[in-house]
């Protein structure tokens, strides 16, 4: 396969992804066993269930609290790709720059870099 850009940067993201993914999976793993190895030593408490319900009522559900930040941070996302491809559909409206092809057009190498 011809080495590009795009290529190099799908293997890095490709690699980031593995290692979150082992990484994750291993902190779950000694999650686990340590809440197995010290269960019995720990009182059951429920902290967010021990507060008074103002202040439960105040925080909100825990899980929709997380649910709705990563929900605003695709968002976010969406946005900045959208911006992105906008900005790449203006650029393609501009002169033709020597060395920024624009997409089913020939770029233009000036003699001096050829």
């Amino acid at each position: 396969m011809f080495l590009t850009y795009e290529n190099l940067l799908k293997s890095m993201q490709d690699q980031m992804l593995t290692a979150m993914t082992n990484w994750q999976q291993g902190t779950l793993e000694a999650y686990h066993a340590w809440i197995k190895a010290t269960s019995h030593m720990m009182p059951e408490i429920n902290f967010y269930h021990e507060m008074p319900t103002f202040m439960q009522d105040m925080l909100g559900d825990p899980e929709r609290v997380v649910e709705n930040t990563y929900e605003f941070a695709i968002k976010i996302m969406e946005l900045q790709k959208e911006f992105v491809s906008e900005v790449f559909d203006a650029s393609n409206m501009a002169p033709l720059t020597p060395l920024v092809p624009r997409r089913g057009v020939e770029p233009r190498i000036p003699a001096s870099l050829d």
